[in-house]
């Protein structure tokens, strides 16, 4: 099988090209300010192409979105997903829009997203640092006037992409989303039914709330840098809000209602440590909302995290079906873009196997949120574990044996057994 991995600059889409003419796609993400080898139209052409090659027919047998991200689904507002058919769409139980939980969930966290955007105004950010509120918000889908420059992306929307998940494409086989976990049992597994012989198992998302929302372990030995955002000094000179009117909130109604606890909790982070704080909390959250999967084709076991932070994987370390699973990986997709709190230093030293392939789709950049990412401590030691890692945004750049980039680095490729 080939294993594709699209940059996309900062974000994730990877195509797996399978026996027997079959094909996945993992996310189709974009990155509204990325220097990634597309355009968003172009990546959707460019997968429903490929696809095509390799089937014979436009058409993906599963596509997977892990989370709502805009830099993993943004995409998926191209009208090119219209010439598609597809067997069957995978999304995160968050996502099923008749789940009073997950209703709940997002009721929640958009109305703390917009609180903030109201609040914003009042903390003096640095030109940097209200370009980084922007992108956290605009990522977790609000829809921030003028972060995408493109006049035909600038009516593209978080809520499109989702639409097109749940009810587009030129056919399915299965009309509703298959949204995982879709009961209490973990790992919870099942056979495919578009790809024969194929065995899914289901780390995450918890179906816990709570858990969705621990974001950062207890101790700092969990991890291979405890990455803390910077405090802002709050000035006291009037600062132009960074949001359009849309998203201008009145005092007296902050959109969905927050509890009394949840709008002291925002207060609270931004008083005490600044709106980039709170805002990451927001983005934190929906990384917790990924789904992790482990996916048996034949003799392969692929590994695909999503953005899964600390709350899932704490979950998953500790029980050891799953610790089993992990031990029989052939193929690591590295969570979050090589971020601190998405690769455990258990993960690593002692689960994963030494000498498999890991791929990492990631894209240096200025910006607190995106220093140190990708964190040069994980890969070190991905290194001295004997996992070989490649980059997407370094394939103009000699690349570990085994991966092969295609002549304008636009992808890269990685075959393995299966």
């Amino acid at each position: 099988m080939t294993i594709r991995m699209y940059n996309v600059g900062f974000g994730d889409s990877f195509l797996l090209l399978l026996p027997g003419k079959k094909t996945i796609l993992v996310d189709a993400g974009f990155h509204s300010q990325g220097k990634g080898a597309f355009t968003a139209n172009d990546l959707a052409r460019q997968i429903v192409a490929d696809a095509k090659a390799h089937s014979g027919r436009a058409r993906i047998d599963v596509v997977i979105a892990t989370h709502r991200h805009q830099d993993h689904v943004f995409a998926f507002n191209s009208a090119e997903w219209e010439q598609l058919e597809i067997g069957e769409v995978w999304m995160p139980w968050v996502e099923d829009r008749d789940n009073p939980d997950a209703k709940k969930l997002w009721k929640k966290q958009q109305g703390f997203a917009m609180a903030l955007a109201d609040a914003a105004p009042g903390f003096g950010l640095l030109p940097d640092q209200r370009a980084e509120l922007d992108f956290l918000l605009w990522n977790a889908g609000i829809d921030i006037t003028g972060l995408v420059p493109d006049a035909e992306l600038a009516a593209w929307s978080n809520q499109g992409a989702l639409d097109v998940l749940h009810d587009g494409f030129k056919h399915r086989e299965r009309s509703d989303p298959r949204f995982l976990p879709d009961g209490n049992d973990f790992p919870e597994t099942f056979e495919s039914n578009v790809i024969t012989g194929m065995k899914v198992h289901v780390l995450g998302p918890p179906r816990d709330p709570d858990e969705i929302e621990e974001l950062d372990p207890a101790s700092d030995d969990e991890t291979y840098k405890a990455l803390m955002l910077q405090a802002a000094m709050v000035r006291h000179q009037e600062v132009t809000a960074p949001f359009s009117a849309q998203w201008r909130v009145p005092d007296t109604d902050l959109g969905p209602r927050l509890a009394d606890d949840d709008l002291k909790r925002l207060k609270g982070l931004a008083h005490s440590a600044d709106a980039l704080l709170a805002a990451k909390a927001v983005d934190d959250m929906i990384n917790s909302t990924s789904l992790v999967l482990v996916l048996d084709i034949g003799s392969a076991r692929l590994l695909l995290p999503g953005d899964a932070e600390w709350g899932t994987w704490k979950r998953i370390l500790a029980n050891n079906k799953a610790r089993s699973l992990l031990r029989g990986a052939t193929f690591f997709k590295v969570g979050h873009h090589g971020s601190h709190n998405a690769t455990s230093k258990t993960l690593v030293e002692k689960v994963l196997p030494r000498e498999i392939p890991a791929m990492v789709s990631t894209q240096e950049g200025s910006g607190r949120y995106r220093n140190n990412i990708p964190l040069d401590e994980l890969l070190t030691a991905l290194r001295d574990h004997e996992i070989s890692c490649a980059r997407s945004d370094k394939g103009n750049e000699v690349l570990p044996d085994g991966f092969v980039a295609e002549a304008s680095a636009k992808w890269i490729d990685l075959e393995i057994a299966c």
